[in-house]
């Protein structure tokens, strides 16, 4: 079944005679239970796809649809439910309150809905234990890790069982071990609660955790690779893809095994 269907897609911006097309007759599909990463040179429109995806904007042309609900035609207050319900958001900044401790940070997106106590406990002990992260809970933010903020920010991305996952270049302001270590939670998730997953990134490191790339540029859908052998393999595979749009090369990328 198709989480995602995305069906002509434009995204024009500016006036008559500044006309700039960000994104350009797009179509594809996510399938339940794909982890899959958009690439793409800088300026490609990855960000903007991702925007229309996630209904934080809407477009020029054509449609988006999440779980056969045409979400780029919906009113706003129907909108926002729909966000909180069936979206999860894992940003590069972690987004997390210094206010609150981490398991409040990670329950705040069921702060509006009438769970019982018994259920937001199954739910936080299920998140806690995918994630590596019981022994945080009664700790804040600033007394954490970079990588475990990260981990934390996931929880609250994961709470509600969201029907699709959107990370927005998670990596980005993580080192290398910090890094390694939520890519792996990110496949954890996707094979053990079937999560589907869309993931923007630059860095074909990050990329090849996924198992299908779809290549962005110019605004228009480039070309799409899958994941057939080991995560090495489908590494070569992204950087040759990359040096062919522009978007890297294979002598200024860092291998897997470094």
């Amino acid at each position: 079944m198709a989480v995602v269907s995305v069906q002509q897609v434009s995204k024009i911006y500016g006036h008559r005679l500044s006309l700039v097309n960000a994104l350009n007759n797009i179509s594809f599909e996510i399938k339940s239970g794909e982890f899959v990463g958009i690439m793409g040179p800088s300026g490609a429109g990855k960000t903007t796809l991702l925007n229309m995806i996630a209904t934080i904007d809407q477009p020029t042309h054509g449609r988006v649809l999440i779980k056969n609900q045409v979400v780029s035609r919906m009113r706003e207050a129907r909108l926002a439910n729909f966000r909180r319900h069936e979206l999860g958001f894992i940003f590069q900044d972690f987004n997390l309150l210094d206010s609150l401790t981490v398991r409040e940070n990670i329950l705040l997106p069921l702060a509006l809905d009438k769970f019982s106590v018994a259920m937001i406990e199954q739910r936080l002990a299920q998140v806690s234990r995918v994630l590596g992260i019981g022994n945080l809970l009664a700790r804040y933010p600033d007394e954490i890790s970079i990588g475990q903020r990260q981990r934390v920010a996931c929880g609250r991305a994961m709470i509600t069982k969201p029907t699709l996952l959107l990370a927005d270049e998670p990596t980005g302001s993580l080192d290398s071990k910090s890094a390694t270590e939520l890519l792996q939670y990110l496949t954890v998730i996707n094979r053990q609660e079937k999560a589907t997953i869309l993931l923007v990134t630059h860095d074909a490191f990050t990329a090849s955790y996924c198992r299908r790339i779809l290549f962005i540029r110019d605004g228009q859908l480039f070309s799409e690779i899958i994941r057939n052998g080991n995560r090495q393999q489908f590494f070569n595979q992204i950087i040759d893809m990359q040096a062919t749009i522009g978007g890297g090369g294979r002598y200024n990328a860092i291998t897997p095994g470094h």
